[in-house]
């Protein structure tokens, strides 16, 4: 599809195929390091952009228009978008080609293609949830539950590569809306094989998860397997256990791009080095759910796309010194009250510092928190509002995070805030 964006023949060309959170994240960080320095094009399948990340709260509260076009964004950040597909890569041509044929030629090209959802089990009593498609299928599961027709819900992590949260969201959710609607007698239950809950984020929020399940009144059973197999029943494993279930709530296991062109592991995830660059290829990178760093998390993304971008910015003349991947883990569970904000980082040489708060811990205070595309898509479609608790649940923060974000970050900034 031709481009509205001015065509820049003489720079360095750069293809980032891609239009979820790690392509949008690398779009915006090149526009801001290396703006003049690179030609940009965006190849993706989609036409919008929609944060997944707050999927699980569309069954509980009014819809609300979510999403903007990519197309748009492109343009308005100096890049030229490809509507299409990526088939394969010629990497010894510099070309990539689409589905449909089309070829585009590069200098460099960004994999940020994400993995690829498959469903773990295929059965009317299983919610497979994914995204907004999704919710009208747990709304509707959910008025089953509070009129009485249902009362056993289970909350499966599949076993293999998924991002766990959005089911600790669900089940924290539920719990309170039954509460709230005086429905006694629902047994919600959360099956993972993580050792600790969300034991990602460290030992202090662990704990705290764990506090809050019990107190809401959904049983934990950690390092564990569940999988449905007869109709009405759940077996767990290790171990001879297993529970009757009316609806299993599970989410979708994550398996590798498998890109024909590119080396990958055996799970077809793309191998990176700490600045991105896949292995055995100078001027090619991969950041997001492609790679195969194990936790596969929007901000995580976003934090891999920085390091991309800040690799191509500096061999294109920027003054910049390239920083590698350092993974620090941020993540809002979503509890039907107050909001709670854990951060970690999980480099490996940080110990553990863990933390967990109903005060944001950083600006913007967004489910995907990336350092570009935080404040792009506040400023878009407003999404610091989904997370910030309102009404009776709003907790003081000693510094004004309307006033931090107007006058002392600015556009292109992620920072965490100290709060007292």
């Amino acid at each position: 599809m031709p481009s509205r964006a001015i065509h820049k023949p003489s720079l360095p060309r750069v293809v980032v195929a891609g239009g979820g959170v790690a392509g949008l994240e690398t779009l915006l960080a090149l526009h801001a390091l290396a703006r003049d320095r690179v030609d940009v094009t965006v190849l993706a399948p989609e036409l919008r952009f929609v944060n997944l990340s707050m999927a699980v709260d569309q069954p509980f509260k009014p819809k609300r228009g979510r999403g903007f076009r990519l197309e748009d964004t492109a343009v308005e950040l100096g890049a030229r978008w490809h509507h299409g597909v990526l088939d394969h890569i010629e990497h010894e041509a510099h070309r990539v080609f689409t589905r449909d044929g089309e070829e585009l030629p590069y200098d460099m090209l960004v994999l940020a293609v994400g993995a690829h959802p498959e469903r773990e089990w295929q059965s009317v009593d299983v919610l497979t949830y994914h995204g907004g498609h999704d919710g009208p299928s747990y709304e509707l599961l959910l008025h089953h539950l509070l009129e009485g027709q249902i009362s056993r819900v289970a909350f499966v992590k599949p076993a293999g590569a998924s991002w766990p949260l959005p089911l600790y969201d669900l089940a924290l959710m539920t719990a309170a809306e039954c509460a709230r609607h005086g429905r006694s007698g629902v047994e919600l239950s959360l099956i993972t094989p993580e050792e600790e809950p969300l034991g990602m984020f460290g030992a202090a929020a662990s704990a705290k998860v764990r506090e809050l399940l019990e107190a809401a009144g959904v049983t934990l059973h950690t390092s564990s397997y569940g999988a449905p197999t007869h109709r009405g029943w759940l077996e767990i494993s290790p171990g001879e256990r297993g529970m009757r279930v009316d609806r299993v709530i599970t989410e979708p296991r994550l398996a590798g791009p498998r890109l024909r062109g590119i080396a990958c592991a055996a799970d077809g995830f793309i191998q990176t080095d700490a600045h991105g660059r896949v292995i055995g290829l100078d001027d090619v990178f991969a950041a997001g759910d492609a790679t195969t760093f194990p936790v596969k998390q929007g901000g995580l993304a976003a934090q891999e796309a920085d390091a991309v971008a800040e690799a191509i910015a500096a061999s294109v003349g920027a003054e910049i010194e390239p920083q590698p991947f350092h993974p620090i883990l941020r993540g809002v569970l979503l509890t039907g009250g107050p909001a709670r904000y854990m951060r970690a980082d999980i480099s490996g040489g940080a110990g553990d510092d863990s933390t967990i708060s109903r005060e944001a811990l950083w600006w913007p205070p967004d489910k995907i928190s990336g350092r570009y595309l935080a404040p792009y898509l506040s400023s878009q479609v407003g999404e610091a509002l989904d997370v910030m608790p309102q009404g009776e649940d709003v907790i003081p923060i000693e510094i004004p995070l309307e006033s931090v974000a107007s006058s002392t970050l600015g556009f292109g900034e992620l920072t965490d805030l100290p709060l007292s």
